[in-house]
């Protein structure tokens, strides 16, 4: 049986293989371990839960601050059975295994545009240019895995298991609503109706226990982070389309653009982005018909709502949509090289395709930067961590390094774990500087006085008098040194 499986499916598992064996040589080699602080939050609750302490971040607070619940108790229930393996070794280990699954579902939705000769050079592109998601340590390899089999179910019309897997990407993150309306539409479409309120009830009755679990515990299903990112723009000062302009910005380094990436952003859309935006339309015209239409659909929604909403765009949103944008552009690319009858000119496309997303993961494998930002985090929370008492609190924006090294309770002024954080938005104070990308409330330090305040001198005594300081904090020493923006509150 076995042998049979491995005929079937060999090119499946060569993929895997592949995928795997790329993944790890970078990730291993690479100095990048920590690519974003936001990772040490979902750290922490799977530690939590791993202990027993529950679905919490700070101790005794149910908050739900994940926006990835399949995720963290998956990875909870693995670091219950490996506790002796550290949490972002273990996040790292089943992203690989993940990954490297989804790379198999990647080439399977391929060959059903191209050859499978082709198909295996789009897989591999695809493992090559998102290698980054490993380091980054968040959900994204489950939610391309899941989202792979997704489509494979419902492109094969097999729409029973593809309501199963639709309710397993909704659990893995809620903007998957976004995907469950295109495959209301699309079982609607192949369907009928009658057929298509079945599979609605199939999702919903899988995802039911969460949703009564998370209402019952923390009160509402609806995660506390994406409650603070609905007034994102009363917190983050950043241009209006940023959302756009990162996610187009994406999509034009799928090839290419790794090695020629100009700063001039007229150049940048004429050399990198629209030879991308011209291969989908050849897709468009020569390979979407009714059956596929819902992947460019997909594609479109994330788009343009992530544009009009203009949230953060953190990289693991990126890394989440840039795959289906690699399957389809690629596809038509495939249908422009196939006219030439030249062997050597063949080749040359080829290379040229698949060369930066090979200096990308070779810029990934090579990278001698440990991550300034999150060694300076861990750095600030070693120098605390020994005066730090059980009881005391600390606001700091940046927590989540911070937060998971000390174990402290923390204050964040962001909101993602702090539902009080948004009364305090938004920030009316003339004190505050409008330049910086996010600051700290001055009514928040004021009412809430936190133990231990991290924030710079300057942004303190901007909005605070040094009447005001002298009399409520005071300077961290260390070693009889001024360890410069960390506050102790006087008592």
């Amino acid at each position: 049986m076995i042998k049979n499986l491995s005929k079937i499916y060999n090119k499946e598992i060569l993929v895997t293989i592949g995928a795997s064996l790329f993944t790890i040589y970078s990730y291993c080699n690479s100095a990048l371990r920590y690519a974003s602080d936001d990772q040490f939050i979902l750290y922490r609750y799977i530690d939590n839960i791993a202990r027993g302490d529950g679905f919490v971040y700070n101790m005794g607070e149910k908050i739900l601050g994940s926006t990835t619940p399949l995720f963290t108790l998956l990875l909870a229930s693995i670091k219950y059975v490996f506790q002796i393996v550290n949490t972002p070794d273990l996040v790292a280990y089943v992203n690989i295994t993940l990954f490297s699954l989804s790379a198999a579902f990647f080439y399977r939705l391929s060959s059903g545009f191209v050859s499978d000769r082709w198909a295996l050079i789009s897989a591999t592109i695809y493992f090559l240019s998102s290698g980054r998601i490993i380091p980054q340590g968040m959900e994204t390899s489950l939610f391309l895995l899941i989202f792979f089999v997704f489509l494979d179910f419902l492109l094969q019309k097999k729409f029973i298991y593809s309501s199963i897997f639709l309710s397993l990407l909704l659990l893995t993150r809620p903007d998957a609503g976004l995907i469950a309306i295109l495959a209301f539409i699309y079982w609607w479409q192949k369907e009928g109706l009658r057929k298509t309120i079945k599979y609605t009830v199939v999702t919903i009755g899988i995802s039911l226990p969460w949703l009564i679990f998370a209402t019952l515990y923390f009160g509402s299903p609806i995660p506390q982070s994406v409650m603070a990112k609905l007034h994102v723009n009363d917190i983050i000062n950043q241009s209006s389309f940023q959302a756009f302009k990162v996610q187009t910005s994406s999509i034009s380094r799928i090839y290419w653009g790794n090695i020629f990436d100009p700063d001039n952003i007229p150049a940048q859309v004429a050399v990198n982005l629209l030879p991308v935006c011209f291969f989908v339309l050849v897709w468009i015209k020569k390979r979407m018909n009714k059956d596929n239409w819902i992947i460019l659909a997909i594609s479109l929604a994330y788009l343009i709502s992530y544009s009009i909403s203009n949230p953060v765009m953190f990289p693991w949103y990126t890394s989440q949509l840039k795959p289906a944008w690699i399957l389809i552009s690629f596809a038509g690319a495939v249908v422009l090289i196939s006219k030439t009858r030249q062997p050597w000119l063949l080749g040359l496309c080829t290379l040229i395709l698949i060369s930066g997303p090979a200096v990308r993961w070779y810029g990934l494998a090579t990278n001698n930067n440990e991550g300034n930002k999150i060694l300076g985090l861990f750095e600030i929370a070693g120098q605390i961590k020994p005066s730090l008492k059980s009881n005391e609190k600390v606001m700091v924006n940046n927590f989540g390094a911070i937060g998971y090294a000390t174990g402290a309770y923390i204050i964040d002024p962001f909101g993602l774990i702090n539902p009080d954080a948004s009364r305090f938005y938004p920030i009316l104070d003339k004190c505050v500087d409008k330049t910086l990308q996010f600051t700290y409330p001055p009514k928040m330090i004021e009412e809430m006085r936190p133990d231990w305040l991290l924030i710079s001198k300057k942004e303190l005594k901007n909005c605070f008098s040094e009447e005001w300081i002298q009399s409520h904090y005071s300077p961290f020493y260390l070693d009889g040194k001024i360890i410069s923006d960390i506050w102790r509150l006087k008592k």
